[in-house]
């Protein structure tokens, strides 16, 4: 079950975000590649902002929780409590990296 906090996140995410909204921007490319790689085309790159393109109607929580971390990486320890096994593993390595 999603903690409240978490959930409250998720509800609030946005579609779209602009470049200068993206916490960690100058390693956003990192992740944008991990979130495509684990979830086919679901970051979109606009010029000046990022899209969300989740493939399962409704997203999955797999895809939820990837492009919020894409968008908000210093929340990856609580996106990581929820999150499916495989995120676990790459928000803790990005964690332990950066």
């Amino acid at each position: 079950m999603l903690t409240l906090d978490v959930q409250t996140i998720l509800n609030s995410i946005p579609h779209e975000v602009r470049w200068e909204d993206i916490v960690q921007f100058k390693k956003l490319n990192e992740r944008v590649a991990v979130a495509n790689d684990v979830c086919a085309n679901i970051v979109g790159i606009n010029e000046g902002s990022i899209e969300w393109c989740p493939n399962d109607e409704p997203p999955s929580m797999l895809e939820t929780f990837l492009w919020w971390w894409a968008v908000r990486p210093d929340l990856g320890y609580a996106i990581a409590l929820e999150a499916p096994p495989e995120l676990k593993e790459i928000i803790s390595q990005y964690i332990l990296k950066n």
